[in-house]
């Protein structure tokens, strides 16, 4: 189950109005998607399951080949003129399956930073133990 929306609809922006989004049935998808794709000045945002998004080839093309719980990754560059850059910062795609409409907004972000913290804070402490 995941929110599916992008960011031209109103409320379906960087904070996610979940309400007006309830989460739909993603059938057989293993991961809910969200993706933020800078354009200049703009910032667009998509969330999606991920079996909708690899039907359309824009998507299929761009998508990290790695797809982990809590990862977010630039997008694949497929730029046949460009073959030495291999990704696109501009465009990032975060992946979750964790609970329903887990792509709602930055949680994932949120959970890891606590855990960064006590690993950053652990790490100080034993070092100065030894």
């Amino acid at each position: 189950m995941c929110h599916r929306c992008f960011s031209a609809m109103g409320g379906c922006g960087d904070d996610l109005v979940w309400w007006m989004f309830p989460w739909k049935d993603c059938g057989d998808s293993q991961f809910c998607v969200k993706i933020t794709e800078q354009v200049g000045s703009e910032t667009y945002i998509t969330r999606e399951c991920e079996n909708v998004l690899m039907k359309s080839t824009r998507h299929r093309l761009r998508m990290p080949n790695l797809r982990r719980h809590g990862y977010c990754l630039p997008a694949r560059n497929n730029d046949f003129w460009n073959p030495g850059s291999l990704t696109n910062p501009k465009i990032k795609y975060c992946f979750c399956n964790d609970w329903n409409g887990c792509n709602s907004a930055n949680k994932i972000t949120q959970k890891a930073l606590p855990m960064t913290i006590l690993c950053i804070a652990l790490t100080f402490i034993f070092k100065r133990l030894l």
